[in-house]
């Protein structure tokens, strides 16, 4: 299966960034939860290195869950897959594809050009298509 299959449509770029901002969301979530637990009893810094480390492993992760799918993409339906055979996310493309958050809007610039594909789907060769 190819992007020239007409039955494949891609994400609009709107709920590619609900999504990024649902596992934004998840990502704190998972930090916090840790961090409050843990502070009292093996230390402040300790537990913000395993409350960082948790939130940014799901978010670089986040991707190569089951079916393509971040929790934010399970929500609204979209799903991340290799842009030639169509197999859902792997773990490298997934942190291929996420390590280019820091680059923020710059990033999200290319979404809007004719392949309609951020700068960390090229590197990772993926896709977001609806489901």
């Amino acid at each position: 299966m190819d992007l020239q299959d007409t039955t494949i449509k891609l994400a609009h770029p709107g709920k590619r960034f609900q999504g990024q901002f649902i596992d934004a969301i998840l990502a704190y979530i998972l930090a916090i939860i840790p961090f409050y637990l843990l502070h009292t009893t093996i230390g402040k810094e300790a537990s913000i290195f395993i409350a960082v480390t948790i939130a940014v492993t799901y978010f670089l992760l986040s991707d190569a869950l089951p079916n393509g799918q971040s929790i934010g993409k399970i929500l609204l339906k979209i799903k991340v897959v290799h842009k030639k055979t169509m197999a859902p996310c792997s773990l490298v493309q997934s942190f291929l594809r996420n390590i280019t958050f820091p680059l923020g809007i710059f990033d999200w610039f290319f979404i809007f050009f004719g392949s309609h594909r951020r700068l960390g789907d090229f590197m990772a060769s993926t896709v977001v298509i609806k489901i």
